[in-house]
């Protein structure tokens, strides 16, 4: 007896397509303002919700200065992703992430993980420069939807990297990813034939999969733009 999970072919297919869209956008030079980075990042009281049906609205933005490719001999710092309380442990396995896929690729000369918290936006960039960063990577966890046997999961991040030093947002990412329950079949051998038994749902993606999914896809951009 074996399953066969038709969910995976979704969301790699989904995968498949953003990651087409942004190396269309590259090829074709895309250029989007880049402005002086000004925005407190609010402390959210909650992250977390409840399961829900109907598919929410999900933003794939960034904006970019390709003509401005990030030098390799900077030193970037990865601080700890915003998150509610409720999503703590996403936020710290997120980050972390980020930090581990920026080695591996060797973007940067220098590459940091800062677990200190900070209230806003314009104390991690002052920090930044009192330890001589010359670049800063910096996230929000927007919102995390759970999903289950019949509600899709979501997972909403923010990023930006900053120039600490001139206050200016270099990158800037608002990214989502829904994923809905996964169709499963039970089929059985008869014969040396595989026949259809049973039709069953499987859970939706947990956020921290999609999460992942999420990071990944942002870090491939990133790297597009290494010196």
């Amino acid at each position: 007896m074996m399953i066969f999970d038709r969910g995976i072919k979704e969301i790699v297919s989904r995968a498949a397509l953003v990651a087409v869209s942004a190396a269309l956008c590259l090829a074709a030079a895309c250029s989007f303002s880049v402005v002086p980075e000004t925005t407190v990042v609010s402390a959210k009281h909650k992250t977390l919700t409840q399961s829900e049906s109907e598919a929410q609205p999900c933003m794939r933005e960034f904006y970019i200065k390709p003509e401005d490719p990030l030098p390799f001999d900077s030193r970037a710092a990865v601080f700890l992703m915003k998150s509610s309380a409720d999503a703590q442990d996403i936020s710290m396995y997120l980050t972390d992430l980020m930090h581990k896929l920026l080695l591996q690729r060797q973007m940067f000369h220098v590459i940091v993980k800062s677990d200190e918290i900070f209230n806003d936006l314009k104390s991690q960039m002052k920090y930044a420069r009192d330890k001589k960063y010359d670049i800063i990577v910096v996230g929000e966890i927007d919102k995390i939807v759970m999903g289950g046997d019949l509600r899709q999961s979501m997972m909403s991040i923010k990023m930006r990297v900053i120039d600490p030093k001139t206050e200016v947002t270099l990158l800037y990412f608002d990214h989502c990813r829904v994923a809905p329950p996964r169709k499963a079949i039970t089929f059985t051998d008869f014969d040396g034939l595989n026949f259809p038994v049973k039709f069953f749902d499987l859970q939706a993606p947990l956020p921290k999969q999609l999460g992942t999914l999420t990071v990944a896809e942002i870090v491939n951009i990133i790297t597009q733009f290494k010196e």
